[in-house]
């Protein structure tokens, strides 16, 4: 798997880039009137738009650790490479939650504290979906890494986690389809897509 550049990479995780801001919208659409009633919409439609603003910059950090990580195409520097997205998301989602945490204890508005919350839940996201073992995403450049790193043999890396990924991603699909017919429909169809996105990288 050759090094790819940071544009590349943005557009191989936009089906989870789409996924949170579908998220987002349901957020300023539903989630937050439902939290907090008596608003106007336009006090929805803002902190929905906030939301969606700051997350894009997290998004953005997301790939500059990505950039900035060392590339000397070994194994160790295609790991680091791989792990600095998703730990950058991870760390953003932390500061959030610390954040809304600080909001909460000063009195802050309601609104104000689930627009925290939201942010640091849609970095979480954003780490955990771009971990799924999909061929270019993170999570299939850290298992090819690993392997490579393991046997040393790039070749071999790169056919086991072409493997492992379809096989979860193929798993995932038919873990949706079992929920579907069980009735949770939303749940259901959003696991199955996400294992789409798994197998349809490979």
């Amino acid at each position: 798997m050759r090094h790819r550049s940071t544009f590349a990479q943005f557009a191989d995780e936009s089906g989870v880039l789409l996924i949170v801001a579908i998220l987002v919208a349901g957020l300023a659409a539903v989630r937050l009137p439902a939290a907090h009633p008596g608003r106007s919409t336009g006090a929805y439609l803002i902190a929905g738009l906030i939301t969606l603003a700051v997350f894009g910059l997290c998004a953005a950090a997301h790939e500059l650790a990505h950039a900035i990580a060392p590339a000397s195409g070994s194994a160790s520097a295609e790991l680091v490479a791989a792990a600095a997205g998703p730990l950058a998301s991870l760390g953003l989602g932390g500061l959030c939650g610390v954040a809304t945490a600080a909001l909460a204890l000063s009195g802050a508005g309601g609104l104000t504290v689930s627009v925290a919350a939201y942010i640091g839940l849609a970095n979480l996201v954003l780490a955990a979906g771009t971990l799924l073992p999909g061929a270019s995403s993170d999570g299939g450049r850290l298992l090819r890494a690993w392997i490579w790193r393991t046997t040393g043999d790039p070749r071999r890396a790169t056919r086991g986690a072409a493997r492992t990924g379809r096989a979860i991603g193929f798993a995932l699909i038919l873990g949706g389809v079992v929920v579907l017919v069980a009735g949770a429909a939303v749940a259901g169809i959003w696991l199955a897509l996400t294992g789409w996105f798994v197998a349809a990288q490979l």
